[in-house]
């Protein structure tokens, strides 16, 4: 099988990161390429995984599962991100108004 394409399937997760970036609530806390590249990232895992166990480019499960793969990350991202961030700003601003006082 050709290394190479694991870029198709790292493309077409990219595309549904970024379309899900742009359809689901929270985008203000998700930049703009980490929705996109962490799903491309998650498709090519996954893909490279499947790869490695024999599966070729004709297998339909594989094309499957890597595109899965990219939407759930995709649709988890944009959820878990902004609570962690909120604690964060609120820790950081917690930590800056005792420091001034």
């Amino acid at each position: 099988m050709l290394p190479i394409l694991v870029l198709v399937p790292m493309v077409m997760g990219a595309a549904i990161g970024l379309l899900a970036r742009y359809l689901l609530p929270g985008r203000q806390w998700v930049g703009l390429f980490l929705n996109p590249l962490a799903a491309a990232a998650a498709a090519g895992v996954v893909w490279t995984i499947g790869a490695a166990m024999g599966a070729g480019a004709d297998n339909g499960w594989l094309w499957l599962a890597s595109l899965v793969a990219a939407l759930a990350v995709s649709v988890v991202l944009p959820r878990v991100l902004p609570a962690r961030r909120e604690r964060a700003d609120a820790e950081y601003l917690a930590q800056l108004r005792a420091t001034k006082a």
